[in-house]
């Protein structure tokens, strides 16, 4: 299978400007992957929880805190899925998949969802001790969720969307009797914004998975434990509200961005389309210890080689953006595979391959992006069409795409991983020259550091990569 791709614009060529609410919009499907959560759920909740705002008297300003909220809520997904891993045993993202459906004040369902999802693969005695070990982990989900709920809330301030956004993700998962998780707030010392996400989320996950009449069932079931019974009384109002519920169904991301709200309308300077793109960086790098900085590593690589070739201006600016997000559609991928200590299986390695698809789907989605988008889903191409996931040729590979190929090749032999550790340079070089990569880009990268002495650790990259 191959495809044509366009040449790159020139240096100083004119771009789009982008909208914010696009681009977080399109991210949160990433999102939706390493959440386990069938995609458009981000989308789907911010319409849900937007719906409850409005139908509570909400002002404009709060509505704009709370849209971005609910598009990023589950940005410290990823910070947790190597300890769920960990934890469990098992495929992290199936597990925080049935994880949204259990009640877990039930200690039924919560005995029955560790037994499913604790060593699955394992024999029976292997199960057993791990699931006693796991019972001896104090306050393990209170752990999971400080984790997400804390570096989701980070990564809302660093985007500049302001506090009340990061305090809605902060407190995601508390309940109204004051058993949520982590920091066990009850009532109205929950957030009134977070009060809303945590209704928005779970009926949505209920709705697509049971459908709507069993979603509604349940939150009038918990109803005073876990929600705040005047939102469950506002949620009634629009249950019978058939557009209403088609809009989610068909099209969450068109009526999103129609909304008529100063975070559905607000442009994305360059400064802040560069903060997205370092933002979701940190989010794929944080999946697994193995992948630690590599998306920024790969950036500062990328650049030096495009420096070396004298590629500039506006080409530059798309190839760092390119080089952040190109592992985007890892976040679909297992730390069950991700931190697995031995080589992949066939079907492992099936898996690992359809990244690069992933990301395709997660970047094309956003208007202005186009560039981006095919320099990243072609990091895995290689000159004589052997690579994936499109087995594109030299003849259409581009520059920067070559280059970003050779930097992403590159930071992969030289870091650690959990079968091997780091390579040196010499064998590093010697596999680079042999792969079917672009030789003026290996010629650059092996100028750079053959004098040096050289392992891929941690760099502060985003300030060499600007």
């Amino acid at each position: 299978m191959s495809q044509t791709i366009l040449t790159m614009s020139p240096d100083e060529a004119p771009h789009k400007t982008l909208c914010l609410a696009e681009v977080l919009s399109s991210l949160s499907y990433a999102l939706d992957l390493t959440s386990g959560q069938v995609r458009g759920h981000a989308e789907r909740t911010c319409l849900i929880g937007m719906r409850l705002g409005s139908a509570i008297g909400m002002d404009e300003q709060a509505l704009s805190s709370l849209y971005h909220a609910l598009l990023m809520k589950d940005a410290g997904c990823s910070s947790n899925a190597a300890r769920m891993f960990e934890i469990y045993g098992s495929d992290d993202i199936q597990a925080k998949y049935a994880s949204k459906i259990v009640d877990w004040t039930n200690i039924v369902e919560a005995i029955k969802y560790a037994a499913a999802h604790t060593l699955p693969e394992g024999s029976l005695l292997a199960r057993a001790g791990k699931m006693v070990k796991l019972a001896k982990i104090k306050n393990v989900g209170d752990q999971l969720m400080q984790a997400r709920c804390s570096r989701g809330a980070q990564i809302a301030l660093s985007l500049g969307l302001g506090q009340e956004t990061a305090d809605c993700i902060k407190y995601l998962d508390e309940h109204w009797d004051g058993l949520g998780a982590p920091h066990h707030l009850a009532g109205d010392a929950i957030p009134l914004p977070a009060r809303i996400a945590c209704l928005a989320q779970t009926l949505e996950v209920f709705a697509q998975t049971f459908g709507l009449g069993p979603a509604y069932e349940m939150i009038r079931a918990r109803s005073g434990r876990w929600f705040d019974p005047e939102l469950v009384r506002a949620a009634h109002e629009f249950r019978q509200d058939d557009g209403f519920w088609h809009s989610i169904r068909q099209a969450p991301h068109a009526a999103l961005l129609g909304m008529d709200i100063h975070a559905a309308t607000e442009a994305a300077t360059d400064a802040r389309v560069d903060s997205v793109c370092d933002a979701f960086a940190q989010i794929v790098d944080a999946k697994s210890q193995f992948t630690g900085e590599h998306s920024t590593r790969v950036c500062v690589y990328a650049l030096e080689i495009a420096d070396g070739l004298g590629i500039r201006g506006e080409r530059r600016t798309t190839l760092r953006r390119a080089a952040l997000l190109h592992d985007i559609g890892k976040l679909a991928v297992p730390n069950s595979i991700l931190d697995k200590n031995g080589k992949p299986t066939d079907e492992e390695w099936t898996c690992i391959r359809r990244h690069p698809l992933h990301t395709q789907q997660i970047l094309e989605q956003i208007s202005g992006f186009e560039q981006i988008t095919k320099i990243a889903a072609a990091h895995h191409e290689r000159l004589d069409g052997r690579g994936y996931f499109c087995g594109l040729t030299g003849d259409v590979l581009t520059v920067e795409m070559r280059a970003l190929a050779v930097a992403d090749v590159f930071d992969a032999l030289s870091a650690n991983r959990p079968y091997r550790d780091a390579m040196p340079l010499d064998k590093v070089f010697s596999i680079l020259e042999s792969d079917s990569l672009d030789p003026d880009c290996v010629g650059v990268l092996k100028e750079r550091y053959r004098t040096q002495s050289f392992i891929a650790a941690p760099l502060n990259p985003l300030a060499q990569a600007a």
